[in-house]
């Protein structure tokens, strides 16, 4: 239930290529150094204990800031609670897609969203296991993700769609929210770069 939770949150992400298909690259931009902005603010609360402590005493009398809190633990994964979390990477990935590979970024962040919440979810029933990662998850990831980038009609969508399945399922790092959207970008900017297509 609680994994569930984190993917309808993570499934905001599609407002990033939704964004961009109505408004463009610069709104969208814009749009994520806000965020970014934001989420900095409210990490840097959640990671320092005494800081939390003194909002939470200015704040007593007008919300009730245990409630966030409570929410905020329970979506946290373990890995994450005494680092940046995985919203923080998701954005900064995005901003590097939009900014770099604008042409790409409704495909990549999309993938980065749909993809990444199958592979989570099929992959907790894997029996095929390797370092926490299941066959399955991977699976799960490539044949959406070649769906996606297929119908987009980008430029060998097999090969960026493999890029972005290996980098979730070896975790690169910093963080895979991060890693894939970049992996997949450059990978789709090198293909469209060379003179045959198959």
């Amino acid at each position: 239930m609680i994994e569930l939770k984190r993917k309808l949150i993570h499934f905001t992400g599609l407002t990033v290529p939704i964004m961009y298909i109505y408004f463009g690259r610069d709104i969208t931009l814009s749009f994520l150094i806000i965020i970014l902005a934001v989420f900095i603010i409210f990490e840097s609360v959640r990671l320092d204990a005494r800081l939390r402590e003194e909002i939470k005493k200015a704040l007593k009398l007008y919300i009730r800031i245990e409630d966030f809190e409570r929410v905020i633990e329970e979506i946290t994964r373990a890995h994450e609670r005494g680092r940046i979390g995985a919203h923080i990477y998701f954005v900064i990935g995005a901003l590097f897609v939009v900014w770099f590979a604008p042409e790409f970024s409704v495909g990549v962040i999309s993938v980065a969203v749909i993809s990444d919440t199958l592979a989570s979810l099929i992959g907790r029933f894997g029996r095929l296991r390797f370092k926490n990662k299941s066959f399955e998850g991977f699976l799960a990831y490539f044949i959406s993700a070649l769906l996606i980038l297929n119908y987009l009609n980008y430029p060998m969508p097999y090969i960026i769609s493999l890029a972005g399945a290996l980098v979730e399922f070896l975790r690169i790092p910093p963080d895979d929210n991060f890693s894939c959207q970049v992996a997949m970008s450059i990978t789709a900017i090198i293909l469209k770069s060379l003179p045959l297509q198959f």
